[in-house]
This record gives structure tokens, C-alpha cells and sequence, in this order.
């Protein structure tokens, strides 16, 4: 079942010390006791945040629609498996952040903690959950069983081959960005068409 996001409903799930955080690395919302406030019930919070400029919500909102996203089991899982790759030298510092994470109460407290404290993880979880809650996969056989080419070169002629592609069935990816990203012995490489000023993952 789809989950429904809105600003108010996540300002009532986390806790409001971790919005107190949030806000204070913003430089926001200085006057307000977040300690004071009941828990569950942003009403204060929700009045300053409407009196922000259109422009300034929309930047902190587009955050809060992504860690609203990743706070569920299968946006766990896509950061494990990010932080097991990036800490794949380093099981003593894996183990201890899969243990902090773990022990939090509840995955939105996992979400923006993640955001927050471990941000380097955050882009290529995202991605991974993305592909995970695709409603379908196209798949392909008869696929030499190869190593994913990964390097510089590689990555420039796939985002050509798709931006031309694109160009010539839809008329649009002008310009085309790949990103790859490992995950445990699979590769997963993410593309962005240009599409005139909207950008989506292919």
C-alpha cells in the first residue's frame, strides 16, 4: 500500500529532538523550545514553518519527502547495503553503525539519522531504493557474464549510447549523466536524460 507524505504528518513522526537538529544546522527556528513542545504535535513548528519563504520550504521538503521515503524496512536494508559496500575495509565500523541503527526505536528515527550523521551512505541508498520499489524490471538474457565495466571511459560511452537513444525515439536527452553504484556482487547503474528541466532516473 502507497504511503502518503505530507510535511505535518512527518513533522509528528520524528522525534523533536532530531528536528531540533535539522533545523539548527539550517540556521532555523532559534526561538523555538523544541524541548517544551509535545511530542506528536508540531502545531508551533507547523505555524513558523508556514511563514518561510515558498522557495526555502520547497528546498527542506524535497529532504524531508526523501527521508519520509527511506523510513520504512526496505529503506534500512538499501542503506546497509550501502554502508557494507563503503565500509566493506572497515566491519568494525559497519557493525557499529548497523548495531546504533538498529537499536533506535522505530526506521524514521533510522532515516534521519542516516541523513544527518552518516550522509556519505545516503545517495547511493536512495538510488538503491528506488530500484527496489520499481513496479517492473525489464530483463534481458543471452548476456555475456562479464564484469560491469565501471570506468571512466565505460560510463561515458553507456550515457552516450542512451542520450542518443533518447534524442532520436523521444526527442529529448540532450545530455545524460551515469552514475554506478555496487551492491553486494551486483552492479546497478543509474542514468539521468536530460529531459528539458526535469530530471528522472532511468
Amino acid at each position: 500500500m502507497a504511503r502518503h507524505y505530507s510535511t505535518k504528518d512527518f513533522f509528528r513522526q520524528m522525534p523533536n529532538v532530531l528536528l531540533a537538529r535539522y533545523f539548527q544546522g539550517k540556521g532555523l527556528f532559534g526561538d523555538l523550545d523544541f524541548a517544551t513542545m509535545k511530542e506528536g504535535n508540531p502545531d508551533e513548528l507547523f505555524s513558523a514553518w508556514l511563514a518561510l519563504a515558498d522557495s526555502q520550504r520547497h528546498e527542506m521538503d524535497v529532504e524531508f519527502h526523501e527521508i519520509f521515503e527511506m523510513s520504512c524496512e526496505k529503506g534500512f536494508r538499501a542503506i546497509i547495503d550501502e554502508a557494507g559496500w563503503q565500509l566493506r575495509e572497515n566491519q568494525d565500523d559497519l557493525t557499529s553503525i548497523i548495531e546504533t541503527l538498529s537499536a533506535l526505536p522505530n526506521h524514521y528515527e533510522r532515516a534521519m539519522i542516516t541523513f544527518m550523521d552518516h550522509n556519505a551512505f545516503w545517495r547511493g541508498a536512495t538510488r538503491f531504493y528506488h530500484a527496489d520499489t520499481l513496479p517492473y524490471w525489464r530483463k534481458r538474457k543471452n548476456m555475456s557474464n562479464r564484469p560491469a565495466a565501471v570506468d571512466k571511459a565505460s560510463l561515458q560511452q553507456l550515457a552516450g549510447l542512451i542520450r542518443n537513444y533518447f534524442h532520436r525515439v523521444e526527442g529529448r536527452g540532450k545530455n545524460c549523466v551515469v552514475e554506478p553504484f555496487r551492491r553486494g556482487e551486483l552492479d546497478y547503474f543509474f542514468a539521468y536524460p536530460e529531459d528539458y528541466s526535469q530530471h528522472s532516473i532511468e
